[in-house]
Parts: structure tokens; C-alpha cells; sequence
């Protein structure tokens, strides 16, 4: 659980990530599920002037660079490992995910994992004063469906 306070006596804004690596078998083989249909920004051509698309794949495969913002997405998604085994995510108060791998800009290791990010981004969280905002995340360990 995340939870950001405002101890100030005026009100503000901010948006949030949490960034996770999750190892992959190989990014050949990993599969997000639990997108198909949303709204996002594919942020992969140019990360200031993202373009608006909508999620038409059932499972988002990796071949190149992945930079998405997907928004409005639902509490639960999956990353099928290549394994047999999928990490499920599982949250409240995020409203948006971000799918990111940077293929060969990191040639090292990028194969090895894949991101898959709870984040609030769209619409910015306002703290008013004496008050806080909350959200939590929570993964595991699957069998892949």
C-alpha cells in the first residue's frame, strides 16, 4: 500500500508509479493479459507527443520498444512468464498501467523482463489538506491461463 499524506494547509496534485521488473523467461514468451479494448498512449515514437490508440490484442506480445500508458485499467492484469506461470496484479486506486520494455536500448537485459506498472496518470490524485490518498498493489504467483 502506498499512502501520500498532505500535512500542508493547501491542497495539491501529483500522479505516481510503482516500477516493476518482472523476470521473464524470455521476452519471446511473455504475454500481458487484461487490456484488450482500452484506451492508451503509445509513447514508443515519441514520448511528448504520444499517440492515442485502443487496445485491440487479447494478449500484448513484445517485438520492439513498448512504452504504453494504458487508462482506465481494471484492477486485474496478468504477465504470463513464458514459464507456465503468470504474475497476477492485482489493485485499487492506480486507474492506469503502464506495459514497458525497453528492447534493445538496455541490449543486456532486456529480454529478461518485462514492466508492468500500476500508475496514476490521467487524471492526477488532489490531496486536500489533513487528508491522504491511498493505493495498493498486490502480486502473485499463477498458473497462466
Amino acid at each position: 500500500e502506498l499512502k501520500v499524506f498532505n500535512t500542508d494547509d493547501k491542497p495539491f496534485e501529483f500522479t505516481a508509479a510503482l516500477h516493476t521488473y518482472i523476470e521473464v523467461l524470455g521476452i519471446e514468451l511473455a504475454k500481458v493479459k487484461g487490456l484488450k479494448g482500452l484506451t492508451y498512449l503509445d509513447k514508443s515514437a515519441d514520448p511528448t507527443k504520444p499517440e492515442k490508440k485502443t487496445e485491440t490484442r487479447d494478449e500484448i506480445t513484445f517485438s520492439g520498444y513498448c512504452d504504453s500508458v494504458y487508462l482506465n485499467a481494471p484492477e486485474h492484469v496478468e504477465l504470463d512468464v513464458g514459464t507456465g506461470a503468470a504474475v497476477a496484479i492485482d489493485s485499487t486506486g492506480w486507474e492506469d498501467a503502464v506495459v514497458w520494455n525497453p528492447w534493445t536500448t538496455m541490449e543486456a537485459c532486456y529480454k529478461e523482463f518485462v514492466c508492468v506498472e500500476n500508475v496514476k496518470f490521467g487524471t492526477p490524485a488532489t490531496v486536500k489538506p489533513g487528508e491522504f490518498w491511498s493505493a495498493t498493489a498486490n502480486f502473485n504467483v499463477q498458473d497462466s491461463t
